[in-house]
């Protein structure tokens, strides 16, 4: 699927399959006035056995359905063959002719029923097409939604373990909250549709480009190198650029990562082309950074306190009835997850911290001491406005030894790539079991004694 926007279905779509059921009922129907014309001639040719051709409409029904107006013209020459039968019948076995003026209303209801089936079946038809472009699309933008996006990425993955190239770039417009917040709402929307049409002008009918999110886009190239996908993303940047708005110029950071062996998850590149952008908003924004050349840099920490972690309302965590075994953090934006983490957690002896901002577990290992900081984080990879790898770059920084738990709802297969940050990293899937939750909290933990995993 290209960038260019999802349109609304006007035109023909392929017809749906007509299930086997539905043939074998149509031809019975077919046949029962036939086969009651022939048997039972005195009762199908007297005024209420000519009820019998009633059967007949059951293929209106059946094949407008799936068929719409094709639907309809094969009911129609389906029962015209079968008057043009039982007419046949009459004649060579001199049987009584039926009431033909009552059999002629029954073949206008027929033709009435058949019209008026097909198109209440084109119109549900068509809605329902609108509905599921609708689904898939960013009203605002036109632009393919983060739903698609995850299902494109998740199958473009799965290509590239095969072997077939694929490149990810994330764009995120420079100061988009000072725009909103001096030129309003409405400015910020037209800043957004016009970086949409650069997009879709210059995404290739084989790639895919979409709204992330807020300010944030995506586009997944395929069959191409890191470097074709760095021109992509300059010569997007350039053109968005060149446009004039009423504050001036509107440029925008960009971050390329290309899928690499042993990533078993498409959050893994998300999160890896996550970082470079955050490179280039580092360094000044207005930039194209690669994966490949993220590195260490001075954390940044986020302007204000760190908070202490607060367990949710009505949730009562248990006290440690000694000395803790560890101290963790759980970064994750789903309450659910992290209650349930730090309830089995603190039970088993852990100190437990948790926050769903990633810029707010920042500022805890800012704040702290050297010697209270936490010895390993549990987190999400994606969260809404910064990775869970991106974050990890940032402690990383304040603390060379962090080890990390990574956890993704889309691994498919063992997690072999190296190149996440952290001093010991694990990746667990979603949805798994607290016995494999502390399996995985010793490994890191144990893994300090010993060689790196």
């Amino acid at each position: 699927m290209n960038g260019a926007p999802i349109p609304v279905p006007s035109g023909a779509e392929p017809p749906l399959r007509v299930p086997g059921r539905a043939l074998a009922l149509s031809l019975a129907a077919f046949g029962v006035p036939v086969i009651a014309s022939l048997a039972l001639p005195d009762v199908a040719n007297s005024g209420v056995g000519t009820l019998v051709w009633l059967p007949a409409l059951i293929p209106a029904f059946l094949l407008a359905y799936y068929r719409g107006m094709r639907g309809v013209a094969i009911a129609l020459a389906g029962g015209m063959a079968v008057i043009t039968a039982t007419q046949l019948s009459v004649v060579w076995f001199d049987i009584a002719e039926p009431n033909w003026s009552l059999l002629a209303a029954i073949v206008g209801a027929y033709l009435a029923v058949s019209v008026g089936i097909a198109v209440l079946a084109e119109a549900l038809r068509r809605e329902r097409r609108l509905a599921e472009a609708l689904a898939f699309m960013d009203r605002l933008t036109a632009l393919p939604n983060r739903r698609q996006l995850d299902i494109t990425l998740e199958a473009a993955c799965a290509s590239a373990e095969r072997g077939h190239p694929v490149t990810v770039v994330i764009f995120d417009l420079d100061h988009f909250k000072r725009v909103n917040d001096v030129h309003g709402h409405a400015a910020g929307d037209l800043a957004l549709q016009e970086f949409a049409q650069v997009l879709r002008a210059n995404t290739r009918k084989q790639d895919l480009s979409a709204r992330f999110g807020g300010e944030e886009f995506v586009s997944v190239l395929r069959d191409g190198d890191e470097a074709a996908a760095v021109k992509f993303a300059e010569r997007v940047c350039q053109q968005m650029r060149d446009k004039k708005f009423a504050w001036g110029t509107q440029t925008v950071s960009a971050g390329v990562a290309a899928h690499q062996a042993g990533m078993a998850s498409h959050e893994l590149l998300l999160a890896a082309a996550d970082r470079a952008l955050y490179t280039s908003k580092h360094n000044g924004r207005d930039r194209v950074s690669t994966a490949t050349h993220v590195g260490l840099i001075a954390a940044l920490v986020p302007e204000g306190p760190a908070r202490p972690a607060t367990p949710a309302a009505g949730t009562e965590v248990p006290k440690p009835s000694r000395p803790p075994r560890a101290r963790l953090y759980v970064v994750d934006d789903e309450p659910e997850i992290r209650t349930t983490l730090r309830l089995a957690l603190t039970e088993d002896g852990y100190e437990v911290w948790d926050t769903d901002d990633p810029k707010e577990a920042i500022r805890h290992f800012a704040a702290a001491a050297e010697s209270e900081r936490p010895d390993a984080i549990i987190s999400d990879v994606i969260m809404p406005g910064m990775t869970g790898m991106t974050m990890v770059d940032q402690i990383v920084a304040l603390c060379p030894t962090l080890r990390v738990i990574y956890m993704s709802g889309y691994v498919k297969g063992p997690v072999s790539w190296a190149g996440a940050p952290g001093a010991v990293v694990r990746f667990l899937e979603k949805p798994f079991t607290i016995d494999t939750l502390m399996a995985a909290v010793e490994g890191i933990l144990a893994a300090e004694r010993g060689p790196a995993a």
